[in-house]
């Protein structure tokens, strides 16, 4: 997998890395990124079709993209609890 750097809005420089895990049935046909500036890690999926190209397109990989650690799939509680420390 490729390793490229690319430059974005405000002056960040993002630093991205194909990871070598992939979902579970997506090993063939995609490619997992993380996508690291200096404050920030993110993560997408996405075919690797669009990510073996002369050009990919960053911003829409960054747009898609979530934080190291979140998750899509995992809806938040419609009644959270009160902190009590």
């Amino acid at each position: 997998m490729q390793s490229r750097e690319f430059f974005f809005y405000q002056g960040r420089t993002w630093f991205v890395h194909a990871r070598p895990s992939v979902r579970k049935g997506e090993v063939d046909t995609h490619v997992t990124l993380e996508l690291m500036s200096d404050n920030e890690t993110r993560v997408v999926s996405c075919p690797r079709e669009e990510w073996e190209v002369r050009d990919p397109d960053f911003a829409g990989l960054l747009a898609r993209s979530v934080a190291t650690g979140a998750s899509r799939h995992v809806a938040p509680r419609a009644d959270p609890e009160p902190f009590a420390p």
